[in-house]
């Protein structure tokens, strides 16, 4: 009897560490994204030459594009959650189930096309057209740096 009540206890041990594991590995997450956010703003802030006017109407509306297209973008992450779980489960993946994948993936490039133009005709309303183009450009590079950066902390390697 005793032995079951300290099985017992030392599960529910375990099971409370494991959740102040998970909480913290979450509250880290959320740490690491919002460090990533404010470099984000830094570097593009900097890259763009913004001055606090600009800037100040400028990221409401970046702010705003960058929701919509995260948005936009959840069910083909959803989709392709659900294929890597099956591989992972070594269950097979159809070929409708790639195609599906596929053409969600193109319709989403074409709704992103159309936000984007839609975003850059709001930018070129407080800022200027070089300094939208600067944007793009630096977008570009600190998303080439932000992988690199990631490839790096993971040894190299893609997951």
């Amino acid at each position: 009897m005793k032995t079951r009540g300290l099985v017992t206890l030392m599960v529910c041990l375990a099971s409370l560490n494991w959740s102040v594991f998970a909480q913290q590995t979450d509250e880290q997450r959320k740490a690491r994204f919002e460090k990533f956010k404010a470099e984000r703003i830094a570097h593009i802030t900097q890259a763009v030459g913004l001055t606090a006017e600009e800037a100040t109407n400028f990221w409401p509306i970046e702010n705003e594009f960058q929701k919509k297209k995260f948005e936009l973008n959840q069910a083909l992450r959803a989709e392709l959650r659900k294929i890597r779980q099956a591989k992972r489960n070594n269950e097979t993946v159809s070929e409708a189930d790639y195609k599906k994948v596929i053409e969600l993936s193109l319709a989403i490039k074409l709704k992103e096309a159309e936000l984007e133009k839609e975003y850059i005709t709001k930018l070129l309303k407080v800022v200027s057209a070089e300094k939208v183009l600067l944007y793009q450009n630096a977008e570009q590079e600190f998303a080439k740096k932000a992988l690199d950066n990631r490839q790096r902390e993971r040894g190299g390697r893609r997951q």
